[in-house]
C-alpha cells in the first residue's frame, strides 16, 4: 500500500475509493474494504481509502479528546494488511472542512483524485454539515460520471460494529470482546520509565509505561493478560492499569505498569508495545503486601493459562 500525503501527488490511475476515519480498522471497516476490492476488480480500477491524520471532530472542536483506538501509525499498518493499493492520508484542513458533499465528490474525488467509483459505508455521510445523504451523492456522482454505491450493513456474530461500541466495551473492561469486534488485539505502546520499584519488594518487578500518544484510549482500571513486544521478542505479561491502592492509598493518578513474566533485563528507556488480551480482575485494595503478593501469584497462573490458549483473531 502506497501512502499519499499530498493530493497534488495523487496517483494517475483511476480509483475506486472509500472515505472515513477508520479508527480501529475493525471488522466493519475491513468488510467495506473487501467490497471495495471486489468492485475495483470488476471495473479494472485501483483501490484507495481517503482518511485523515487526526480525528475530524478535533479540527472542528478544539476541546474534543478523540480517545483513539489506533494511532495514525497503527491505522496505517492495519490498512496496509488489507491489500489496498493506496491510502490517501490528509490533514482535515479548513479547505476540506468547508467542502459541501457536492464539492467533495466533484472537485476532490473526481477532478483531483481521478475517482471513478465511491463506495460509502452503510451509514456514512460526507461534506460540510453532513446534510446530504446517499441519494444526493448518487446524483452528484452521476453528473460527472462517478459511480456512487453503498455497502451492505455488516454485523459480526449478530453484533453491530462501530468504533463507538468498541470504545464502550473497552471502558467496561470487555477487552476480549472488543478485540473480537476489531479482529485484532488492542495495543498500547510507550517508553519504559522509572517507577517507585515497589513491585520488586514482593517479587514482581514492573515496567512503568509512559504512553506515546496521549489521545490513545486507556482501558478500564484493572489487571489484564497481555503480550509484551520488545524489539523482535515477545513475552507474556501481567498488566496493571490503576491507582495501586494497596501501595499508595491516597494515589489519584492512574499508572500503566507491566510485570514481564520470566524476564529480568534492564529496559529503562526502551520502547515497548503491549497487546492487551483479556481482563483478569478489577483493581482492589488488599490489607497487606503479603495478601497482595498471593493474589498476584494467582493472577500470574491465570494469565499464563489465558495466553497459552490464545490464538490470533481471524
Amino acid at each position: 500500500m502506497q501512502i499519499i500525503t499530498n493530493i497534488q501527488n495523487a496517483p494517475e490511475e483511476q480509483l475506486a475509493i472509500t472515505v472515513g476515519f477508520f479508527d480501529g480498522v475493525h471488522r466493519g471497516h475491513r468488510f467495506l474494504i473487501e467490497n471495495l476490492k471486489q468492485v475495483a476488480s470488476e471495473k479494472g480500477l485501483k483501490t484507495a481509502v481517503l482518511t485523515f491524520r487526526e480525528h475530524p471532530r478535533k479540527a472542528l472542536h478544539s476541546d474534543f479528546v478523540p480517545e483513539l483506538l489506533t494511532t495514525c501509525e497503527e491505522k496505517m499498518a492495519l490498512l496496509a494488511q488489507t491489500g489496498l493499493d493506496y491510502c490517501i492520508l490528509l490533514d482535515f484542513t479548513p479547505d476540506i472542512q468547508n467542502l459541501t458533499a457536492e464539492e467533495f465528490i466533484k472537485n476532490l474525488l473526481h477532478d483531483t483524485l481521478h475517482v471513478k467509483v465511491l463506495l460509502t459505508g452503510y451509514d456514512n455521510r460526507i461534506g460540510k454539515g453532513r446534510v446530504d445523504g446517499f441519494e444526493q451523492y448518487v446524483v452528484y456522482g452521476h453528473e460527472v460520471g462517478l459511480l456512487v454505491q453503498k455497502a451492505e450493513e455488516f454485523s459480526y456474530k449478530g453484533k453491530q460494529i462501530s468504533s463507538s461500541e468498541i470504545r464502550r466495551l473497552i471502558d467496561e473492561g470487555d477487552i476480549a470482546i472488543s478485540n473480537q469486534l476489531m479482529g485484532s488485539t488492542y495495543k498500547i505502546d510507550g517508553k519504559v520509565v522509572t517507577g517507585q520499584q515497589i513491585g520488586r519488594t514482593i517479587g514482581f518487578p514492573t515496567a512503568n509505561i509512559h504512553v506515546s500518544n496521549t489521545e490513545k484510549k486507556i482501558p478500564q482500571l484493572g489487571v489484564y493478560a497481555c503480550w509484551v513486544q520488545i524489539d523482535d521478542d515477545r513475552y507474556k505479561g501481567m498488566l496493571n492499569i490503576g491507582l495501586r491502592p494497596t501501595l499508595i492509598p491516597e494515589n489519584q493518578r492512574a499508572t500503566i505498569e507491566v510485570n514481564i513474566i520470566d524476564f529480568d533485563q534492564d529496559i529503562y528507556g526502551e520502547h515497548i508495545t503491549l497487546e492487551i488480551i483479556k481482563k483478569v480482575r478489577d483493581e482492589k485494595r488488599f490489607p497487606d503486601l503479603e495478601t497482595l503478593r498471593k493474589q498476584i501469584e494467582e493472577d500470574k497462573l491465570q494469565i499464563i493459562n489465558i495466553l497459552d490458549k490464545f490464538t490470533p483473531y481471524q
